[in-house]
């Protein structure tokens, strides 16, 4: 009878702070979980139990069990090594021939071959390994059994390999295992080893997770869910294993500004500030795994009201974390919002929008001399994420050095909202008085200003719906032309009541 123990108890402590989040062998990859693969081939291969231990997130594993067909979660209180559970799994009774996989790779290895070698040697227990100079510890006889491991026993060979995590051992073998790690068992047990040719990948670190994904997305039939898409041409994927998920954005070959999404991205989330966590990068393919958060955006909620507050107290927390951005990335600070670019929002509202155009020349030094943050510079209710009582920041690949006005001017008048103007006028009081960036500043002035930034922003954002709608053909942006217009005439109007 064969038995199967895959392992599942590691910390995952170089996937951090993915793994804080998610078992490492229930990390979603594409379409599904390393564990549930192992599971699958373990059941394909006939194994008549299939087993697993845990201990780092123990629950989630022992959760996930029963829908991917393992018998039997083994809990570590601390964790025993390989040789451990092996052992204890005989104490407990368990017989039979024994089959060991990794729940933290993927890989395309042809297990049954294997297995049908392994008990032909003649040895008791026998290990799967490919050739990967990189890693190549086992060290191989002329006869194919071990004969050291570099670094750890015995002597060189006449070949060497890298082991795959998968090993074999039968009913006298593993009685005999005492040893908590196992390659102590293996010094006087002597296994067969059985070199063979495929993808094999440890998942363990960011560069394994990415490269695993690359290769399932290589030979994946089905479609992945789309989680979302934007005017840049980017997709958003859903990946998702045992309850868990993940995004997977993929940008366009010629997308200029992935490598800023990418620096930028961790930045923010090593400042603590609401940023979805990124896992791991391809910088050739120009993809990101990362975080999760959610399917609802502000835009999106039942009652947005109650969300806007909260909303402005992260926006408030970002824009106070300016300094520390800046002193630890140089670019960011020095990529200023200045006259040059209020002048090409202006250039690319007169190019675009075929309607009345306003022309208000005079709006672009008082925009540019107003105080500085650092500046999301796409803050509208689209890119803001509300997750139960989460609040989250997307797409800031475009951050700035620049007015502090812009982006809260961004979020009120945003024309997929349509707040009412007293509304706007209420919520930008409440983010008046609760950011301490702007004491000393008077009110009044504090309110032209917006409206002066908000000039600027609703110009571009009007000048977008148009480009993307009639120039790139994407005719959702069709529907957002004549709410624009309609949000810029209002607070143009605010502005000269104001102004004169």
């Amino acid at each position: 009878m064969l038995n199967t123990l895959i392992l599942a108890a590691g910390l995952g402590t170089r996937l951090r702070p993915l793994t804080d989040r998610i078992a490492k062998p229930l990390i979603p990859i594409v379409d599904n979980s390393p564990l549930a693969r192992q599971a699958a081939l373990a059941k394909k291969l006939g194994s008549a139990k299939i087993h697993a231990n845990a201990h780092h997130l123990a629950q989630q594993v022992q959760n996930a069990a029963p829908e991917i067909g393992i018998d039997k979660v083994w809990l570590e209180k601390e964790l025993l090594g390989t040789g451990g559970p092996i052992c204890r799994m005989w104490q407990e009774g368990e017989r039979g021939e024994l089959l060991v996989l990794n729940g933290d790779c993927e890989h395309n290895l042809d297990v049954e071959t294997f297995l049908q070698k392994a008990r032909n040697s003649g040895a008791s227990c026998a290990l799967l390994a490919i050739d990967n100079p990189n890693v190549n510890t086992l060290c191989i006889n002329e006869e194919n059994l071990l004969c050291g491991i570099k670094n750890k026993f015995g002597k060189d060979g006449k070949s060497n390999a890298t082991f795959t995590g998968i090993s074999w051992y039968n009913a006298k073998a593993w009685e005999k295992v005492k040893e908590k790690d196992i390659r102590d068992f293996w010094e006087h047990e002597i296994p067969f080893v059985y070199t063979t040719k495929g993808n094999w990948i440890d998942i363990g670190n960011p560069e394994g997770l990415m490269n695993a994904v690359n290769s399932q997305l290589s030979t994946l039939n089905s479609q992945l869910e789309i989680a979302g898409s934007a005017g840049s041409g980017r997709k958003y994927f859903r990946m998702k294993a045992a309850g868990h998920s993940l995004i997977l954005q993929q940008s366009h070959s010629e997308d200029k500004d992935f490598e800023r999404f990418v620096r930028y991205g961790k930045l923010f989330s090593s400042l603590g500030l609401p940023t979805p966590e990124i896992y791991a990068v391809s910088e050739n393919e120009k993809r990101v795994v990362m975080q999760d958060l959610g399917t609802t955006r502000l835009c999106d909620t039942q009652q947005p009201m109650l969300h806007y507050p909260r909303v402005l107290e992260k926006l408030i927390a970002w824009q106070e974390a300016s300094e520390r951005a800046f002193a630890a990335d140089k670019e960011l600070a020095e990529r200023m919002f200045d006259e040059k670019d209020y002048a090409w929002e202006q250039e690319y509202y007169r190019e675009n929008y075929p309607g009345e155009k306003k022309i208000m020349p005079d709006l672009i030094k008082r925009a540019a001399a107003q105080p500085r943050v650092l500046m999301h510079r796409d803050f509208q209710s689209q890119n803001v994420m509300v997750n139960n009582s989460e609040i989250a920041f997307v797409d800031f690949q475009g951050a700035r050095n620049g007015s502090i006005y812009y982006d809260v001017a961004s979020l009120l008048w945003d024309p997929y909202m349509m707040l009412p103007s007293e509304t706007v006028k209420q919520l930008f009081t409440l983010w008046f008085n609760a950011n301490p960036l702007l004491k000393g500043i008077s009110f009044e002035t504090a309110w032209e200003d917006f409206l002066v930034a908000s000039l600027q922003r609703i110009m571009q954002a009007l000048g977008a719906y148009c480009f993307l709608s009639k120039k790139k053909g994407i005719k959702s942006f069709d529907q957002y032309i004549e709410p624009g217009a309609k949000r810029l005439d209002l607070v143009f109007s605010i502005f000269l009541s104001s102004h004169f």
